[in-house]
């Protein structure tokens, strides 16, 4: 089989992208139908703005999502730099060499940001990246200190407030990020999308403080429900495959199980081989395909991710005798089901999994998963591609 097209994903995107759209078209309606900004309304923002984005980095920090942690701070450094450059040039500022520098390499930033640490990374890289944007920032210092004139350089004709390069290269940046979002169709491959987007309008209406100030709270806006709305999302899915995860399943053997039901622990045979092999993204095609095949073999299973390889497969209302019927019936498809990645890359893999039924004795679902894993791990001591009772 192959994994074919998968319309639960393409919802997956429209939640992802829904809540940055409704900020920035907030933000938008806002901005065009407000013909006269008043002082005390731009002192608001700017306070909204400094504030949010010091709880979102610290938010973000905390939580290990580096991406926006990185994503806020090259905001923030923008924010601060361009504000120097209006202070230090007054309405001149947009021909002075730290302006134009920086609004080329503003969206790059955002953009190693949001594709580095798209995964976490150990802090050692935060760190790393830090010394990257503060180098920047002093080659900038030391270009504006020379008074080089930004006018006679290959950057001085503008559209709206961004020159020709900076036009450029956030075009680029943009659509390495759609793309990458349209393949990935994360939480936070969104955010860092529309991160750009918002920041991109805040440079090009930057002779405007106002909208200026608005576009750039927008983006941080984005990175902080995006972060909050992440860090609840994995509390109980598995992003990268759209399942449940372990952590829900303890939650629904508490709350919403009957008193009987019986679940299989399934492990994938040979999993490192296969990582070895065909490497993570490739592996994750399988486990999607697989995941398919279970679906297509029982409608009514209900499937939590245990670990990377390993599923948790949940029978409400039925005892080990009917679960491993079930389940040796799963087993069964899938060893003789072709997993196909192209014409060259044909595939059989097989699974061992052990059912436990949930007895009257056991204290929770843990007790019941426990005895699961230990069995198995017995069995497995000297054959696979089998199924056993607890």
């Amino acid at each position: 089989m192959t994994l074919g097209f998968e319309p639960e994903k393409v919802l997956l995107y429209s939640k992802t992208m829904l809540l940055p759209i409704i900020i920035i078209g907030a933000f938008l309606i806002y901005f065009f139908s407000i013909s006269e900004f008043s002082e005390e309304t731009y002192h608001s923002i700017h306070t909204m703005f400094v504030t949010l984005s010091a709880i979102t980095f610290i938010f973000a920090g905390l939580r290990r999502i580096p991406s926006m942690a990185m994503s806020v701070a090259v905001v923030f450094i923008s924010y601060l730099i361009i504000n120097s450059t209006r202070y230090a040039y007054g309405e001149d500022y947009m021909f002075s060499a730290g302006y134009n520098i920086w609004i080329i390499v503003a969206l790059p930033n955002i953009l190693v940001a949001s594709l580095l640490f798209a995964q976490n990374k150990p802090y050692r890289y935060w760190s790393a990246f830090f010394v990257f944007l503060f180098a920047q920032t002093a080659i900038i210092e030391k270009l504006q200190n020379q008074s080089i004139d930004a006018d006679s350089y290959f950057f001085y004709k503008h559209i709206g407030m961004l020159n020709y390069p900076a036009l450029a290269t956030a075009c680029i940046c943009i659509m390495v990020l759609l793309i990458y979002q349209t393949i990935r169709g994360k939480i936070l491959n969104s955010a860092g999308l529309f991160i750009s987007v918002a920041v991109i309008s805040g440079l090009y209406f930057s002779d405007n403080l106002f909208a200026f100030s608005l576009f750039f709270l927008a983006a941080v806006l984005i990175a902080l429900l995006s972060s909050l709305y992440y860090a609840y999302y994995i509390l109980y899915k598995d992003e990268e495959l759209n399942i449940d995860n372990a952590r829900l399943f303890f939650k629904d053997a508490e709350r919403k199980y009957p008193l009987k039901y019986s679940i299989a622990l399934m492990y994938i045979d040979e999993y490192n081989r296969l990582i070895k092999r065909y490497g993570k993204s490739k592996t994750l095609i399988l486990k999607k395909m697989l995941l398919a095949q279970i679906r297509r073999a029982n409608r009514k299973v209900k499937i939590y991710n245990y670990k990377n390889d390993a599923l948790i497969l949940a029978f409400l209302n039925a005892n080990s005798a009917e679960t491993f019927n079930e389940a040796e019936n799963i087993r069964r498809i899938l060893a003789k089901s072709i997993f196909v990645f192209n014409e060259n890359n044909h595939l059989q893999l097989t699974v061992s999994q052990c059912v436990s039924e949930k007895k009257r004795s056991d204290a929770d679902a843990s007790v019941v998963l426990s005895r699961a894993e230990d069995n198995l791990r017995k069995a497995c001591k000297f054959t696979h591609n089998i199924t056993v009772k607890a």
